[in-house]
C-alpha cells in the first residue's frame, strides 16, 4: 500500500473492517472455511511486500486478498518481529477457526451498518478478530457483508450483551482515562502497533460529543509519526535511503522536529544529493545526457540551491540542444 499518511479514522475504520452490510442482492457464494486461505490465488512476493504498513495489510484482508495479506505479514514480522498486532493476524489466518473460536455459537442477523470488525469488537472483544469471525462463517471477503445475512457468533466468546462502555455516560470518562493511560504507556515503550490498534479501538467506542477527540487526537498524531519514524530508521539501516527519507517526511508531515527523524533527514538528504550528484557526472561524461539530466533533476529537488548541479545541468542540456542540431534532419 502507499504508504500515504491516514487519519485515526481512517485507520479505525480498516480496523473495524470497514464497509458496512450492504442491502441484500443474490447471496454470495462461499467456501468452506478451513479452505479459504488456501482456494485463493497466489500472488506475487513482489506485490505483497510493498505493502509495507499494517493499515494497508488489513485493507488485503477486508477485501479477502488473504494469501497477499499473509505474505505482507510475513515480510513485515521480518521488519518488525515484536509487533503483537502482526502476530495475532497470523494467527487467525494460520489456525482453524473453528479450533480458535470454539465449536458452540449463536446465530446473528446482519443490520445495516454492521461490520465484522465491529461484530468482532462487541462479541469477541477485539475488531481485529474480524479476520477469524469471516474465516468462521466462510465469508471471503470480509467487507462484503449483506443486510439480512446469517452468522455464526462463537458463543463461548460472548460478552454479556451489555452496551460499550462508550455508552455508558457513567463509565465514559474513566474507559476514556484508560485508554489514553494505555495509548501513552504503549507509545513511551515503543509499541507503535499496539498504540495504533488501541487508538483505533478508542475511536470506534468513543462517546458522542467529541469529549474524546481532545486527546484522541494529538496520540493518533504521535503514534502514525513514531510509526513512520520507526520504518524509516529500519529502512536507513537496510541502506534503502530513498524509501528511508520519505518515511521521515511522512513522520515530520505528523509531527514537525520530531527528532531523530528530522536530524536523520537531513543526514540522509546531504547523502542522497552527493550520491546522485556522483552518478549524474558518470553519465554526463559517458555523454548519458538524458540520465544526467534526471540525477540532477532530483538533487536539485533536494536541494535546490545545490550550485554543483546548477551548473552542470546547465551545460548538460546546452550539451544535448548542440547534439540535436548536428543530427541530420
Amino acid at each position: 500500500m502507499n504508504p500515504a499518511i491516514l487519519s485515526a479514522g481512517v485507520l479505525a475504520l480498516l480496523l473495524l473492517a470497514g464497509c458496512a452490510a450492504q442491502p441484500a442482492k443474490e447471496a454470495p457464494a462461499q467456501a468452506s472455511a478451513a479452505d479459504e486461505v488456501t482456494q485463493l490465488p497466489p500472488a506475487a512476493e513482489g506485490e505483497a511486500v510493498r505493502v509495507r504498513d499494517l493499515a494497508g495489510i488489513v485493507e488485503l484482508l477486508q477485501d479477502g486478498r488473504m494469501t497477499e495479506a499473509r505474505a505482507a505479514l510475513g515480510a513485515y514480522l521480518a521488519r518488525e518481529p515484536g509487533s503483537g498486532v502482526a502476530r495475532n493476524l497470523v494467527q487467525q489466518l494460520d489456525s482453524d477457526p473453528v479450533a480458535l473460536l470454539g465449536p458452540a455459537h449463536f446465530e446473528h442477523v446482519v443490520q445495516p451498518g454492521d461490520t465484522l470488525g465491529e461484530l468482532a469488537r462487541r462479541h469477541l472483544g477485539d475488531p481485529l478478530r474480524f479476520v477469524a469471525l469471516a474465516r468462521y462463517n466462510a465469508i471471503a471477503r470480509p467487507k462484503a457483508l449483506v443486510v439480512g445475512q446469517t452468522l455464526k457468533i462463537p458463543a463461548e466468546r460472548r460478552t454479556s450483551g451489555a452496551p460499550p462502555a462508550a455508552a455508558s455516560p457513567a463509565g465514559g470518562a474513566e474507559s476514556g482515562d484508560g485508554y489514553r493511560r494505555r495509548i501513552e504507556a504503549d507509545l513511551q515503550a515503543g509499541r507503535i502497533d499496539a498504540a495504533l490498534a488501541l487508538i483505533a479501538e478508542a475511536q470506534a467506542r468513543r462517546p458522542p460529543g467529541g469529549a474524546w477527540q481532545a486527546w484522541l487526537d494529538p496520540l493518533s498524531r504521535r503514534a502514525r509519526a513514531l510509526g513512520h519514524q520507526q520504518r524509516g530508521i529500519a529502512l536507513m539501516r537496510q541502506g534503502r535511503h530513498g524509501a528511508a527519507d520519505e518515511a521521515f517526511a511522512q513522520a515530520l508531515a505528523e509531527q514537525p522536529g520530531l527528532e531523530p527523524a528530522r536530524s536523520h533527514r537531513a543526514e540522509l538528504r546531504g547523502a542522497l544529493v552527493a550520491g546522485y550528484h556522483e552518478a549524474a557526472v558518470v553519465h554526463y561524461r559517458n555523454q548519458q545526457l538524458d540520465e544526467a539530466i534526471a540525477l540532477w533533476d532530483k538533487v536539485l529537488k533536494l536541494d535546490p540551491d545545490f550550485e554543483p548541479a546548477q551548473g552542470y545541468r546547465t551545460r548538460a542540456l546546452e550539451l544535448k540542444r548542440r547534439l540535436q542540431a548536428l543530427e541530420p534532419r
